[in-house]
C-alpha cells in the first residue's frame, strides 16, 4: 500500500512541481503577463474572503454581542457602557499586547508599506492573525477607527501567502500583494476603481502594465465578493445628481481651504501623539486612548466606531449645524490622537467621517441661507469626504475615483477635483505635510536605515542633486586658461575635448596643487634657461643648477633697485610666457576622475543607467538637446546619487 501511495504521488508530484517550476522562472520575467494575472484574480479572491470574514464577524458581534440596534449603533448604549467598554477594552488590548512579542505588535498598513518596499512584500502570518482579532476587538470596544486599515493588512497577506507558497519571485509576490490591498479596499467600499487606484498610489506607489492588470482583476473579484454577500449598495447610502454652477467655484475654493488646513493639523496631532508617546509602554498607551474614547463617547457618542451611520444622516441633513460642528471637530482630535497613539484599526474611515461633517456643515449653512436645495447637501457631505482623503492620503486620484463610484454621478467630478486638488497643494504646500502613512513611517522609524520608501530613482531629477559650483576648461589648454577656471574656487572642474566632450573631472584642491606644481617648475625652467642663454651670449660658461637657481632666487647686495625692476619685469615676462606656452593635460592631474556627459533633465534612474552603459562613477549634467556649445550646469558622483535616494 505504502508502494502505490508513492508511486502515486510520484505520478501527480514530478508534474506538479515541474510545472510550478516553470511557473516561477516565467514569472520572474517582466513580461509574464497573464499568468500574475490569473495569480492576481486568485490573489483578489482571497484577499476578498479575509475581509468579508472580518466584516460579519465583527457587525455580528456587535449585533448579537453588544445587543445593538444595528451596525455601529453606539448611540444607542447607556452613557456608563459608553464610557466603560472602551476603557476597559482598550485596556484589555494594551495588556494583550504587552504580552506579545514585538515583531508581532506591528499591523496596519504602515507594516505593509515597510513589508512591501523593504522586505519583498513577506508578510508574517503571526502579524495577520494579531491583526484580524485586535482589528475586530478596537472597533468592537468603539475605538475611532475604521476596517479598512486591519482589510488592507489581511488583504496583501493573503497576496503575499500565495506567492510565497508557490516560491514565487519577489517581483510577482510584491504584485500579488498589491492584488490583495485592492481587493480589500474595494470588498471595504464596493468601490473597485478606488481600490485600484489606492493600491498603486497608496502601497505599490508605481503604474506600470504588469501590476495595473492584474489588481485591475483583484479589484474586481473583491467587489463581487462583496455584492455577493451585502448587497450592490455602496458602504454609504448617498445618491445625489447634482449640476455645478460657476457661482460655487468659490464655494468649493473655500471648501478646499478648509478642509487642507483641517488634513494637515489631523497629520500634525498624529506626529504629535507619536513623538510624546514613543516611550510609553504599549498597555498604557492603548489605555490612554481608551480612556479619551470613553470621555469624549459620553457626550458625543456619534464618534464611537467607524461612524458611517452618522455620515449617511450628515449626507440626508438630519444633523444639525451646531452637532455637525461638534462631531466634526471631536472626530478629528479623538481619531487622530487614536492613530498617533498606536491602535490597531484602520484611518480612512475617520477621515471620510470627518470630510463629511465638514461638508455636510458647508452643505446646511447654504441651505438654510437658501442657496442650495435640501438633496444638494448631499452633493457637499461627498465633497467634503472627498477632499479630506485626497489631502490625508495624498492620494487624489483615489480619492476622486471613489467620489465617483459613492455617487454614481459624472456631475460630481469637476467639482470634486477642485476640491481635492486645493485641499491637497494646501495641506502639502502651505502647511508642509505630506501623505498620513508617510509621516507615521517616518515618526515611528527614526532608527531603520534602508532606501527611501516614498521616493525612488524615477521621481528625482538629476538637477536636484547636481554640485553646481563648476568651472570648465577644454583640454589640453594652457596654465592660462586653467589658472582662469581656479579663479572662484568651484567645487569640480570639468574637462572636454576639442569637440566639447566631457573627458573628466577634478576637485578644486588636486587641480589647485597640480597648477602650483606644474608651473612653479615650469617657471623654474624658463628661468634657468634664460639664465644660460644670457650666459652663452656674455661667452661665460654655463652655470651649474644650483647657481643658476641663488642667483634668480638670491640678489645680491651690488644689485641696484633698477637691477631688480628689471629681474622682476623679466620674470613676469616669463610666467606670462609659461602660462600661454606650456599645456596641461589629463595625465599631469592625479585625483582626475573619467567622466560622461549627462542630460540635467534626466531622473536619477536614467542617470545610473549612463554611468552602466559608459562605465563611470561620475556624471557632468549639461543641456545636451541643441548644440555642444551649452556649458556644464553641475557635476553628480554615484555617492550623491545613492545619498539622494536614501535620504529623500
Amino acid at each position: 500500500m505504502t508502494a502505490l501511495l508513492a508511486r502515486i504521488q510520484d505520478w501527480f508530484g514530478r508534474p506538479v512541481s515541474r510545472f510550478i517550476e516553470r511557473l516561477r522562472l516565467r514569472l520572474a520575467q517582466p513580461d509574464a503577463l497573464l499568468q500574475v494575472t490569473l495569480l492576481g484574480l486568485f490573489a483578489g479572491l482571497v484577499a476578498a474572503l479575509m475581509v468579508v470574514a472580518f466584516r460579519l464577524a465583527l457587525e455580528g458581534l456587535q449585533v448579537y454581542g453588544l445587543g445593538l440596534p444595528g451596525a455601529e449603533r453606539y448611540e444607542s448604549l447607556p452613557g456608563e457602557w459608553r464610557l466603560l467598554l472602551p476603557v476597559a477594552g482598550a485596556l484589555l488590548l494594551g495588556l494583550a499586547f504587552h504580552l506579545l512579542p514585538v515583531g508581532m505588535r506591528n499591523v496596519g498598513v504602515g507594516h505593509v508599506i515597510i513589508r512591501f518596499h523593504r522586505f519583498g512584500a513577506d508578510l508574517p502570518w503571526q502579524n495577520a492573525i494579531v491583526q484580524f482579532f485586535a482589528g475586530i476587538w478596537g472597533l468592537l470596544i468603539g475605538l475611532s477607527g475604521g476596517r479598512e486599515g486591519p482589510g488592507i493588512h489581511l488583504g496583501a497577506f493573503g497576496g503575499s501567502l500565495i506567492g510565497h507558497s508557490l516560491g514565487l519571485p519577489n517581483n510577482s509576490v510584491r504584485t500579488l500583494a498589491g492584488c490583495g490591498v485592492a481587493a480589500a479596499i474595494s470588498a471595504a467600499f464596493n468601490t473597485p476603481l478606488a481600490g485600484v487606484i489606492f493600491a498603486l498610489e497608496v502601497v505599490i506607489k508605481q503604474y506600470t502594465l504588469a501590476s495595473f492588470l492584474p489588481v485591475i482583476l483583484a479589484s474586481s473579484m473583491g467587489a463581487l465578493l462583496a455584492t455577493t454577500v451585502f448587497g450592490p449598495e455602496t458602504v454609504f447610502n448617498i445618491e445625489i445628481h447634482h449640476q455645478m454652477s460657476v457661482w460655487e467655484v468659490p464655494t468649493l475654493l473655500g471648501l478646499g481651504l478648509v478642509i487642507g488646513a483641517m488634513a494637515a493639523g489631523y497629520i500634525q496631532i498624529v506626529e504629535g501623539t507619536i513623538a510624546r508617546s514613543w516611550k510609553w509602554p504599549v498597555w498604557a498607551r492603548f489605555a490612554a486612548a481608551g480612556v479619551a474614547t470613553g470621555l469624549v463617547g459620553l457626550w458625543v457618542p456619534e464618534v464611537l466606531g467607524i461612524g458611517y451611520d452618522s455620515t449617511d444622516l450628515a449626507a440626508a441633513a438630519q444633523l444639525t449645524l451646531g452637532t455637525l460642528l461638534v462631531i466634526a471637530l471631536t472626530k478629528w482630535l479623538l481619531a487622530s490622537v487614536t492613530v498617533g497613539l498606536g491602535l490597531p484599526v484602520g484611518t480612512i474611515a475617520p477621515v471620510l467621517m470627518i470630510g463629511a461633517m465638514v461638508g455636510g456643515t458647508l452643505g446646511s449653512l447654504l441651505y438654510h441661507l437658501g442657496q442650495i436645495p435640501l438633496a444638494d447637501v448631499a452633493f457637499y457631505t461627498v465633497l467634503g469626504m472627498g477632499a479630506m482623503m485626497g489631502a490625508t492620503l495624498q492620494a487624489p486620484l483615489a480619492a476622486l475615483a471613489a467620489v465617483l463610484e459613492l455617487t454614481s454621478d459624472t456631475g460630481a467630478i469637476l467639482p470634486a477635483m477642485i476640491t481635492i486638488v486645493v485641499s491637497g497643494l494646501v495641506s502639502r504646500m502651505v502647511f508642509g505635510k505630506g501623505a498620513l502613512y508617510d509621516a507615521m513611517l517616518r515618526a515611528n522609524d527614526q532608527q531603520m536605515p534602508g532606501p527611501s520608501l516614498w521616493f525612488n530613482g524615477d521621481n528625482i531629477g538629476v538637477s536636484s542633486v547636481i554640485e553646481r559650483r563648476v568651472a570648465e576648461v577644454s583640454c589640453p589648454c594652457n596654465l592660462g586658461h586653467f589658472e582662469q577656471a581656479l579663479v572662484d574656487k568651484p567645487a569640480w572642474i570639468v574637462l572636454r575635448d576639442e569637440e566639447r566632450n566631457t573627458m573628466g573631472v577634478i576637485r578644486y584642491a588636486p587641480a589647485r596643487t597640480a597648477y602650483d606644481q606644474l608651473f612653479n617648475q615650469a617657471l623654474f625652467d624658463a628661468q634657468a634657461e634664460a639664465t644660460r642663454t644670457a650666459k652663452e651670449e656674455a661667452g661665460e660658461t654655463e652655470p651649474s643648477v644650483e647657481v643658476a637657481q641663488n642667483a634668480i632666487q638670491e640678489p645680491t647686495d651690488t644689485e641696484t633697485g633698477a637691477d631688480l625692476a628689471d629681474a622682476d619685469e623679466q620674470n613676469d615676462a616669463l610666467a606670462d610666457e609659461v602660462r600661454k606656452t606650456v599645456r596641461i593635460t589629463p595625465a599631469d592631474l592625479s585625483g582626475f576622475y573619467r567622466a560622461a556627459d549627462v542630460e540635467v533633465g534626466y531622473t536619477l534612474t536614467q542617470a545610473q543607467r549612463v554611468m552602466r552603459e559608459q562605465d563611470v562613477g561620475v556624471l557632468v549634467a549639461r543641456r545636451m538637446i541643441g548644440s555642444k556649445q551649452t556649458r556644464s550646469l553641475g557635476v553628480m558622483t554615484a555617492a550623491m546619487l545613492e545619498q539622494a535616494i536614501v535620504e529623500r
